[in-house]
């Protein structure tokens, strides 16, 4: 069984690494942190932003029967995700800068809850992970139903997607002092334009 918890645990983190990669409301979010506050407040927004993974996934374990039932879930799932982005973009668009600084830095549990709320907010993640799981188990890939194997497949998901956050935040981090001085104050803008042109690309893409 430890083979099967370890197999289960590396295939999760796998896959959840990789399809955090997309962009998406907690990526921005690590970004814009990193920008505004400081390396360490991204990483524990990032940490927030990973946990709503176990709730999504452990969902998606116990319902992954239920896809075939639903088909058109995951297409109107989408439509919410592009009205995330819409909302993040002007917010940041219409939202006044300020200088980052370690002391206008929320506390650290404000951090995680932000990001926690971000990831909440992110509707793709359960009909995600039903697919995955669906698929996995068509192909003999995640047949264990013990629950330490299911735990650390949950498990998995979440660290998956917060190694995903913590390179981002590592990276704007390092990064910071040269967008500052590329984009002064304006960086707010910015990645609000980046995130609705991103909202309104897979607005166009998903009629």
């Amino acid at each position: 069984m430890i083979w099967h918890i370890f197999q289960a645990l590396i295939l999760s983190t796998a896959i959840s690494f990789a399809g955090s990669i997309q962009l998406g409301p907690v990526n921005f979010g690590t970004i814009r942190t990193a920008l505004r506050y400081n390396k360490k407040s991204a990483i524990l927004f990032g940490f927030g932003g990973s946990l709503p993974e176990l709730f999504y996934s452990a969902l998606a374990l116990g319902s992954s029967n239920l896809l075939s039932r639903y088909e058109y879930l995951d297409d109107y799932l989408k439509y919410l995700t592009i009205g995330v982005l819409f909302i993040f973009g002007i917010y940041l668009i219409f939202q006044k800068p300020t200088e980052a600084s370690e002391k206008d830095s929320p506390d650290k549990g404000n951090h995680v809850w932000r990001g926690m709320g971000f990831g909440i907010l992110n509707p793709q993640l359960y009909p995600f992970w039903l697919f995955i799981i669906t698929n996995l188990r068509s192909n003999n890939l995640l047949t264990d139903e013990r629950w330490p194997v299911q735990a650390a497949f949950v498990i998995g998901t979440a660290a998956g997607a917060f190694l995903l956050q913590y390179l981002v935040a590592v990276f704007t981090s390092k990064k910071r002092e040269f967008v500052y001085m590329k984009l002064t104050k304006n960086y707010n803008k910015i990645l609000g334009a980046v995130i609705l042109a991103v909202a309104v690309f897979q607005l166009v893409i998903n009629l």
